[in-house]
């Protein structure tokens, strides 16, 4: 890797991308219905866990 910390960000980007492109692939165009609404549900949980994220984080900044 390449000491530029915004360089090797964007090469994680590419990384992380490409690998979703390729589940899209291999897995959303099989069943494009079933991607979908397991993809909608995973979002729903994780905008669910948002401000239970926030409470745990305002309790720690008390605590510091």
């Amino acid at each position: 890797m390449n000491n530029d910390p915004y360089y090797n960000f964007c090469l994680e980007e590419i990384r992380f991308y490409t690998e979703k492109i390729n589940e899209i692939i291999k897995e959303g165009l099989k069943d494009p219905k079933k991607y979908y609404e397991e993809s909608k549900s995973e979002w729903k949980k994780i905008y669910q866990m948002i401000p239970v994220m926030y409470m745990m984080n305002q309790i720690e900044d008390e605590k510091n």
